[in-house]
């Protein structure tokens, strides 16, 4: 079913790509991640360190009409998650990290100056993200152990699979097409596998920044 799922955003992807305007460009990045994840569990806030990595994928634009706006979806390989410290005083500290992995599909429209030099664009959209193959790890000083992380929404499941939220997104691209870009994702899905009447709740959080080109930038 993911597979399906990741495939038809691909689908879709293209397709937007091929018949949204004529003068659409597609364009790739790669960047860095730094991500948390907030929420409550067992009455108490969640309270644990970003997680760094990495990010890279496709992008489109695709202006509307002669106005300053555009369809700007994106299809991204992104890393989440979470890092926990635990103190043990009789032995090494404990280091814990949850290591999620999306394919991650971004719907934004984007305002553009349109300068003579560059371009500044800011915006933003709803975001869907599909779970890949993850791991929770814990290392100590001497040791170094990881585990897949089962998604679902079953009793013996880590975290549910898709997530979905919002993104917002700020940059500058020059005339020649290459690009920077800040963005926020902002997860709304609870993410816990089962409720069970409680009020735990946990959700992504993730900002990045993306050095990119377009291709026929004109």
């Amino acid at each position: 079913m993911k597979k399906v799922l990741f495939l038809l955003a691909a689908f879709v992807f293209c397709l937007q790509i091929n018949g949204f305007s004529q003068k659409s460009k597609v364009g790739f990045y790669t960047g860095y991640t730094n991500a948390n994840m907030y929420g409550k569990i067992g009455g108490e806030r969640v309270k644990d360190d970003p997680l760094s990595g990495i990010t890279f994928g496709l992008v489109l634009d695709a202006p509307i009409g002669k106005s300053h706006m555009s369809f700007s979806p994106s299809l991204s390989y992104v890393q989440k998650g979470r890092v926990t410290f635990f103190e043990n005083t009789r032995a090494s500290n404990l280091k814990e990290w949850i290591a999620l992995r999306y394919a991650e599909l971004n719907a934004n429209f984007v305002y553009n100056t349109n300068g003579a030099k560059g371009n500044w664009f800011i915006g933003g959209g709803p975001s869907i993200s599909f779970d890949l193959p993850s791991k929770k790890v814990s290392k100590t000083d001497e040791l170094k152990t990881e585990t897949n992380l089962n998604f679902g929404q079953e009793a013996n499941s880590d975290v549910r699979g898709i997530d979905y939220g919002a993104n917002l997104l700020t940059g500058y691209r020059l005339k020649g097409g290459f690009f920077f870009a800040f963005n926020y994702t902002v997860g709304i899905r609870n993410l816990v596998p089962v409720q069970d009447g409680n009020d735990n709740n946990i959700r992504n959080h993730c900002w990045g920044i993306r050095l990119g080109f377009l291709i026929n930038n004109k």
